[in-house]
């Protein structure tokens, strides 16, 4: 499963709790207020489905298979 930013050790659980304290929407609001996704960018594409779907762990997205770090 797919769980946090692994480059600045942010989980998606983090993030989410970070969007609600703030009562922020999108992607760009969120990245105003913490530091994640922009060493190797794979969390990108599961922190922007966390916005749409409010879950905090995933299953690798085929598209990124072979390219991210997953927790266990």
């Amino acid at each position: 499963m797919v769980t946090q930013c692994v480059c600045f050790h942010k989980t998606f659980a983090e993030l989410q709790g970070v969007m609600r304290h703030h009562e922020l929407t999108t992607f760009e609001e969120l990245k105003c207020h913490v530091r994640f996704g922009e060493n190797c960018t794979r969390c990108v594409p599961y922190v922007k489905k966390m916005i749409e779907t409010g879950n905090t762990a995933f299953e690798v997205f085929p598209e990124t298979q072979g390219n991210e770090r997953v927790s266990q």
